[in-house]
């Protein structure tokens, strides 16, 4: 962003009246800058960005939770899905080091509350739902996801302030019938998982998670899904993340496909135009 209002009206006002006219300039453009940042804040335009590095560390956190709340039940593949997103967002100099980190991290007591506090007071609902997604991939890695781990997941997601509706979006591009697999990282790219579900969570019907993938009733008008898909393609679209690495924008692709699919299936069935 560009100069503040308080000082190109601080310089204004020190050119017309001096040092009087410079502290009413500073003083009104403050006041300008106040509101401009109150209405940034109430669109959920955010002022501030994860930094990547920071991304990365909140997200070996989190994912050391997810392994320890299932019994530290951490598998060969679970390790090979962190050292493939590590590689993807640190590079292949960096991997060994950081690898060390995310073992001393399990081996330690993880306390998410206050990373998570920081998320949630921080973090854009863009930044959260890529965490979101890395976490369940990183849980679906041998093919399969437990209960234990979609329970942790789902405290973190609370914890993080994301609506219970979009973290079940979330649930369900990764545990449905229809939208097992394409994980954070293509599981059949990086090792793990498998192309047809083995998930004791997929009972609902695909056109229940259609629905459920935009946040939307079956029973809601034609114009409420309308509604509903613009605001999930917005939510989903992957150039709100691409601050934080292309690998990060693909994985938001594999998503925002995902929504135009369900809303296309949606449209078909319903006959909608």
């Amino acid at each position: 962003m560009g100069c503040s209002f308080s000082i190109i009206l601080a310089i204004l006002g020190f050119a017309y009246g001096g040092l009087g006219g410079a502290l009413g300039g500073f003083l009104l453009g403050a006041f300008i800058d106040a509101i401009i940042n109150r209405v940034s804040v109430k669109k959920g335009q955010a002022t501030h960005y994860y930094k990547p590095q920071d991304f990365t560390d909140d997200k070996l956190i989190l994912a050391a939770y997810v392994a320890k709340a299932d019994n530290n039940r951490l598998l060969r593949s679970e390790m090979e899905y962190v050292r493939q997103f590590l590689l993807k967002d640190l590079g292949s100099s960096a991997v060994q080091s950081a690898m060390l980190r995310f073992r001393d991290i399990l081996n330690s007591d993880i306390d998410i509350v206050n990373v998570c506090a920081d998320l949630r007071q921080h973090a854009t609902i863009y930044e959260k739902l890529i965490i979101l997604q890395f976490l369940f991939g990183f849980a679906q890695a041998d093919g399969s996801m437990r209960q234990e781990e979609l329970d942790a997941i789902q405290h973190i997601s609370d914890l993080c302030g994301i609506p219970r509706s979009t973290y079940e979006s979330i649930k369900t591009m990764f545990v449905g019938s229809s939208y097992y697999g394409g994980g954070y990282y293509e599981q059949q790219q990086y090792g793990g998982g498998s192309s047809s579900s083995s998930s004791s969570y997929t009972t609902r019907t695909a056109s229940d998670n259609d629905y459920r993938i935009l946040e939307v009733s079956p029973d809601a008008t034609d114009e409420e899904v309308k509604k509903a898909y613009r605001a999930a393609a917005k939510k989903h679209h992957p150039d709100k993340v691409s601050h934080l690495g292309e690998d990060v924008r693909k994985a938001a692709e594999v998503k925002f496909a995902q929504v135009n699919e369900a809303y296309e299936r949606i449209k078909k069935a319903r006959g909608m135009n």
